[in-house]
This record gives structure tokens, sequence and C-alpha cells, in this order.
């Protein structure tokens, strides 16, 4: 099975209601990194696929995004594949001349990260798992034609029942 997880939000906390921008501030969320090595342990394939609009905003560079992204896969302990969308098309009011202040197929909810992902590791539809915390993701998820999950109950403590 593949899962493509989501970033902010899903691996890696929030700083209140902006995403962590520096490595210092990224931090993976409570039971993440448990339950990833418990799924790579069992031969499960994880991939990241993330929309990263803070480069259309002028916030973030493509290399500190992408030294970001990997900073992520190394605090949870490896991934086999790892995208991200610099593009936002809300960012075209306040930044006309990006090239990244538009609508492009690698932005969630459109599928192109996760199609890519896929490919590159040679997984089908059907095993494949999108887990996130936005409508996004799920919309993206549907778009591929894969399963997906909510990162909540996807990292929930396991409920052990008595007898």
């Amino acid at each position: 099975m593949l899962y493509i997880f989501d970033k902010d939000g899903t691996l890696i906390a929030s700083m209140g209601k902006r995403p962590a921008n520096t490595p210092a501030e990224q931090r993976p969320l409570p039971g993440v990194v448990i339950k990833l090595a418990e799924l790579r342990t069992v031969g499960h394939r994880l991939a990241l696929a993330s929309n990263q609009g803070g480069v259309a905003w002028g916030f973030l560079t493509l290399e500190k995004t992408a030294a970001l992204m990997q900073d992520c896969a190394d605090k949870v302990g490896g991934l086999d594949a790892v995208r991200f969308s610099p593009y936002d098309p809300k960012a075209a009011a306040r930044r006309p001349n990006s090239p990244y202040a538009r609508e492009d197929q690698s932005r969630k909810p459109r599928p192109g990260m996760l199609l890519e992902i896929m490919a590159e590791l040679g997984a089908s539809p059907a095993e494949t798992m999108m887990v996130g915390d936005q409508e996004s993701d799920r919309e993206a998820a549907e778009a591929a034609g894969v399963q997906f999950a909510w990162a909540e109950a996807f990292f929930a403590p396991q409920q052990v029942l008595p007898g």
C-alpha cells in the first residue's frame, strides 16, 4: 500500500494559524513518527504531497520550501517520495508578476501531485490512500481515484478493548 500524506496539520504541527516556516518550527504531531514507523515496518511505502503557496505569496523561496519538505521527511523517519506545489491563484491579486500566483494541476484539490507520486512508485489508485486534514486533500484523493483518511482519525491512538 502507498500512503500519501499532506504536511502541515497532518504530519507537522501548525504555528497557530500559519504553517511552520523554518526547520526549528517543524515538529511532528503526536503519534506521527510511531505510526509511520509501523507502516514502514510492514512494507508500506510513504510519500508527501503538500501545497506550499507561501512561494506564490513570496514568503518562501523554492529552495527554502524544498529544504522544509526534506526536513519534514527526515523528522518523520524518511519518505519514498516528496512533492510540493508552489502555486496559489489567490496570490495573483497581490503578486501579479509571480509565476507561481496561478492555478496548476499540481495544487490540491487537483490530483497532479498524487498522480506523479503513484507513477513514480508504481502504485495503482486501488492500492493508494491519501491522508490529510483539509477538504482540498479529500478532493484531491477523490480526483485521483484513491482512498482518503482524515489525519485526526488515522493517527488517533488505537483503543484496546478489554477481554
